[in-house]
């Protein structure tokens, strides 16, 4: 293999291992706001809690204006605001298909 390949292959694996952590944390999370359903129900509360997803979202877009000039890659807030969407998204559809 040519150095140039060892490096890119050396960057692939780097970029897998930050994936993984990632599903990891996701799984994390997933776990979490199962039992914040568990607790909304037990406190009568209902499921989907607007103002929170908002919140949420929120402070996402905020990571990516914190992030500003700190690192190599600016995250924008449109993608975070995405990714904090899709994540409530699926995570609502989670707690939905539970009951």
């Amino acid at each position: 293999m040519l150095p140039n390949e060892n490096k890119l292959e050396e960057i692939r694996k780097r970029i897998d291992e930050i994936d993984d952590a990632i599903a990891d944390l996701l799984s994390q999370r997933m776990q979490y706001a199962k039992e914040t359903k568990a607790e909304k129900v037990r406190m009568k509360k209902p499921i989907i809690d607007r103002q929170r997803q908002s919140e949420v979202i929120e402070k996402w877009r905020e990571r990516a204006r914190r992030n500003r000039g700190s690192s190599g890659y600016d995250l924008s807030e449109e993608m975070m605001s995405k990714i904090a969407e899709l994540i409530l998204e699926y995570t609502v559809k989670n707690e939905m298909e539970e009951q």
